[in-house]
């Protein structure tokens, strides 16, 4: 990985951590004027960890009966957090562990 370099003191960033809601973030600072910065790689790792505690573990649904089909209802954060209003959604059936699989495309 390569270090960044402060964009106002042009001198190499140093590693360092910093703490957000619990969780403890790799970032990099200016070690002369204290600016932090993060690399995509890190910015990514943040918004993933954060996201994920927004979700919870589990959630119980029932099926609803839609004309001669049978549909689910998503919860708004499971919405937001997959963006599904503009992916479309894979199902597997899984007959041997008696689960029904859905992958966000």
């Amino acid at each position: 990985m390569r270090i960044p370099i402060c964009v106002d003191c042009r001198i190499e960033m140093k590693k360092s951590f910093v703490k957000y809601k619990g969780f403890r973030f790799e970032s990099f600072q200016c070690p002369k004027c204290k600016v932090q910065v993060y690399t995509e790689e890190q910015s990514h790792k943040l918004v993933m960890t954060l996201e994920s505690q927004r979700l919870k573990k589990e959630y119980l649904k029932k099926t609803i009966k839609i004309g001669h089909s049978w549909g689910l209802t998503f919860p708004k954060d499971i919405i937001s957090v997959f963006d599904l209003k503009s992916k479309k959604l894979r199902i597997h059936p899984n007959l041997a562990k008696n689960k029904i699989e859905i992958a966000v495309e």
